[in-house]
């Protein structure tokens, strides 16, 4: 009963006119999945490992990123609970680029399908994320925000704000 509604949501949530994804944009998607697969392999520090990604982002959403992921219950109140990259609290095993679609000037959609599951044993069904990326004035493509495809309207950018400046 669920999986048939997720798969009609999924269907109305994707544009129309997607295709083919530029070079640039699979090489930065697919090249930041490769790191997260590692970096959950190895169990590193979120913080310090997400420096060599620097690249990958715009460098509004990089600091939004360092500084959320600095967070600690213990002395912020707040912490970030999730993985931006899955939009789970389990691992990522992989992640494939499925389309793109245009967006407002300078920048496009990706759609990635992320493979997640628990103790090494994939869940068999892909998280679907959509990645809003912006091409720099070199033509370099960099990661400026994250809509979770589960959840309506759930935008990374939003929240990190928020979790760094809680209304009061």
């Amino acid at each position: 009963m669920i999986l048939p509604l997720l798969t009609s949501l999924i269907a109305m949530a994707t544009p129309a006119n997607s295709g083919p994804c530029p070079a640039g944009v699979v090489h930065q998607l697919d090249g930041l999945y490769r790191w997260q697969v590692q970096r959950m392999e190895k169990r590193t520090d979120p913080v310090k490992d997400l420096s060599s990604q620097r690249q990958r982002f715009t460098p509004s959403l990089f600091e939004l990123l360092i500084e959320a992921r600095a967070l600690t219950p213990v002395r912020d109140g707040r912490y970030l609970d999730f993985d931006v990259f899955s939009n789970t609290q389990s691992e990522t095993f992989g992640a494939q680029v499925k389309s793109c679609s245009a967006g407002k000037k300078n920048s496009l959609q990706a759609e990635v399908e992320v493979e997640v599951g628990l103790s090494g044993r994939s869940s068999g069904i892909p998280r679907r994320l959509l990645y809003e990326m912006n091409q720099d004035s070199k033509g370099s493509w960099r990661i400026n925000d994250i809509t979770y495809g589960d959840e309506q309207g759930f935008q990374l950018r939003p929240f990190l704000k928020e979790l760094l400046n809680p209304s009061s």
